[in-house]
């Protein structure tokens, strides 16, 4: 391939939308050794530390969030931020364009996105959850093509553009040969940045399981901070629970292989990777995420059998250890979950997108 082909991938902000960026960047290296990528990212996002970590080139603008700002904040955002970002980019890009911008969501992404507009440049959407974020509803018609991460998430798009390529997730999860434990094993996990209401009532769920008396074991991921780890060790020693607590866990297929149940909150990236590995799943979605789409990321599992769904409204300590009884302790249950899990996503999410960017990538060598 022509060394000056480039793929530029514009958004970020969260992991949600910053690890999909980087694995579709990996992906296309991978395929086509002679390409550049070269990443569009927001000053405040965690692209501006992770890109650089990663020995990744980035190039970062100025612009604050516009879902659920007040008034003279969207109107800083759309009269001086934007266009002064949009102007940075496309001056950026005289030295060299790129041969597709792939828009992954995240305000960033709309600064990209507009950019290739002006300069002609193809575009392409990547969706990672079941229901469009409002980045990438508005920037639809804008588009050549949309990458979907969940089919669901074409009802919401321009019928047309949309191919459903699912996310791409690594090898090694993609490779879990599941095995049922024993004592079963539970998984808790909040995410990075932890989720306070499984942190207080998982393990006060698991206290009244130990006091009727089920044998089982715990690994619970609380999200950064000593405190936390601390407050959730205490809450499993006082019950008698084998339990391993850890802040952040940095190898998450062994993870996902160790486990029996996981609870877990549902964002696109966990869904997926838990479906793919085959795990049972208990999702509480997080009820203040944007569009409400964890909940509709846990509704294509659940509604197929592959995991079971709580609202965090309904959560108390005998309702969540009801719903975990129910499940970790009901082999044969489990057992069907974890197929209906394997069948309901996608398992050739990496070549499904790369096929997508070679309309492009190719036939710019």
């Amino acid at each position: 391939m022509n060394a000056q082909v480039r793929l530029c991938i514009a958004g970020g902000g969260t992991g949600g939308h910053v690890m999909p960026a980087l694995a579709l960047a990996d992906a296309a290296r991978h395929r086509w050794s002679g390409l550049e990528v070269e990443f569009v990212g927001a000053e405040r996002g965690l692209e501006a530390r992770l890109m650089p970590e990663r020995g990744e080139s980035v190039f970062l603008i100025g612009m604050h969030g516009f879902q659920g700002a007040g008034l003279l904040q969207k109107l800083r955002v759309l009269c001086w931020e934007l266009p002064l970002a949009v102007l940075s980019i496309s001056k950026h890009w005289r030295k060299q364009r790129p041969g597709v911008v792939v828009g992954v969501g995240g305000y960033a992404s709309v600064a990209g996105v507009a950019a290739a507009v002006m300069g002609r440049i193809p575009i392409v959407l990547y969706e990672q959850n079941a229901i469009p974020g409002m980045v990438n509803r508005k920037l639809a018609a804008m588009c050549n093509r949309i990458m979907l991460g969940f089919a669901q998430a074409a009802d919401f798009l321009p019928a047309g553009k949309c191919v459903t390529t699912g996310n791409i997730v690594s090898p090694a999860i993609a490779g879990i040969e599941r095995q049922a434990h024993k004592p079963p094993r539970l998984l808790v996990l909040g995410g990075s940045q932890g989720a306070a209401v499984l942190n207080q009532i998982v393990p006060e769920a698991c206290c009244l399981l130990k006091e009727k008396g089920h044998e089982f074991t715990v690994t619970h991921v609380t999200g950064s901070g000593e405190g936390r780890m601390h407050a959730v060790q205490a809450a499993y020693q006082h019950g008698g629970i084998d339990a391993h607590v850890i802040g952040f866990c940095n190898d998450m297929p062994a993870l996902y292989g160790s486990g029996d149940l996981l609870v877990s909150r549902a964002g696109a990236m966990t869904v997926t990777e838990t479906a793919i590995a085959g795990l049972p799943a208990l999702f509480i979605p997080l009820p203040h995420a944007a569009d409400d789409h964890q909940r509709h990321n846990a509704e294509v599992l659940a509604d197929n059998g592959a995991a079971d769904m709580l609202d965090q409204r309904q959560i108390s300590t005998p309702v969540m250890a009801g719903r975990i009884e129910r499940l970790l302790f009901n082999r044969e249950r489990l057992e069907n979950m974890s197929r209906a899990s394997r069948a309901s996503m996608p398992t050739d999410a990496e070549k499904q997108q790369l096929d997508v960017l070679a309309e492009w990538l190719e036939g710019a060598a």
